[in-house]
């Protein structure tokens, strides 16, 4: 791997990568109104890593500048599989540098030392970050856009409301519930338990906001009491030809709790990962048309080919500085 390093504005810039990357890529770099403030520098590099699509490793003074799609996008797919399983080199060091994690020794230990699961890493590590780490802006835009560290709070205020019921019936089915319609339009949620026993219930679901439905599932399975379930099951043991034990009962009444409770906890947190991807393509999509304004800008007031692809302008810089700082 090879490296260059800039000088602008006495601060020093690095590209590392492949020769031929980095001489190309640090054109674009050289290009930016940058102006020795560091907060607002390292925004601008991010967004050109972004718009640009640039491969090369680029550190300010030293620290890692990394991309903010990139980033949001990886960490979105590791939130809905709840593993680490397909984390990247890229994810793992933003983790490690980024996050100051260091209870591992390589990628695979990393994973081993979270169980392989995303929740793990939030509740042990992400959700208790205190504001130091963000002193980084790119870090601080990330950290603000994944809701964690000291933004880890505000997932609670996500508008869960802005999902389909279409969305939530598959949300319901990635976590191994089954679905099924009611003649009143109501759903029955079903789920296998230990000792080949069937746990269901009904849920309200015709012109109710989401938050309202996923509340119901958090009250059913507060709501549910093992005494009563194993009195209520051992009572009809008489009408069974293969009744369960008065042990195997109480299994699985344990186990339907365990399950209630997983269920109720994961459906929450897809829900909002889910209202999260809505927000992420209406980004998106906002920032597109942003670009076709610019680019009829451009072509309307005759500007040559070398104005059009300047990869940052004045005015950029101070949008940007209204939107981050």
């Amino acid at each position: 791997m090879d490296s260059l390093e800039l000088n602008i504005n006495n601060k020093k810039i690095n590209l590392s990568g492949k020769k031929s990357i980095i001489e190309k890529e640090k054109q674009y770099i050289e290009r930016l109104n940058l102006t020795g403030n560091e907060y607002n520098d390292r925004l601008i590099i991010q967004k050109c890593i972004d718009d640009e699509n640039l491969k090369s490793d680029i550190s300010y003074c030293g620290s890692t500048i990394y991309s903010f799609e990139k980033i949001v996008k990886q960490y979105r797919k590791l939130q809905k599989s709840d593993s680490l399983e397909n984390m990247t080199e890229y994810m793992y060091h933003f983790f490690i540098y980024g996050c100051d994690d260091i209870a591992h020794y390589d990628i695979q230990g990393f994973r081993g030392y979270y169980n392989n699961s995303l929740r793990n890493l939030e509740n042990e590590l992400l959700k208790n970050l205190p504001g130091i780490y963000t002193r980084n802006s790119d870090i601080d835009r990330i950290f603000k856009e994944l809701k964690i560290g000291i933004y880890f709070k505000e997932r609670e205020q996500i508008n869960i409301d802005k999902i389909s019921l279409n969305t939530l019936k598959s949300i319901i089915k990635e976590c191994d519930w089954d679905v099924s319609i009611n003649g009143d339009g109501s759903w029955n949620l079903s789920k296998d338990t230990i000792h080949n026993i069937a746990y269901s219930f009904n849920i309200e679901v015709l012109n109710r906001d989401i938050s309202k439905i996923i509340k119901d599932i958090s009250y059913i399975t507060n709501s549910f009491n093992k005494e009563n379930y194993i009195e209520d099951v051992v009572s009809k043991r008489n009408q069974s030809e293969n009744a369960l034990t008065i042990s195997e009962i109480v299994e699985v009444a344990n186990n339907i709790k365990y399950l209630l409770s997983q269920f109720s906890s994961n459906i929450l947190y897809k829900s909002r990962v889910a209202a999260e991807e809505i927000k992420d393509v209406s980004s998106k999509e906002e920032q597109s048309n942003n670009n076709v304004i610019q680019m009829s800008f451009f072509s309307n007031n005759n500007k040559d080919s070398s104005d059009t692809v300047s990869v940052y302008s004045n005015q950029d810089y101070e949008n940007d500085l209204e939107i981050f700082g």
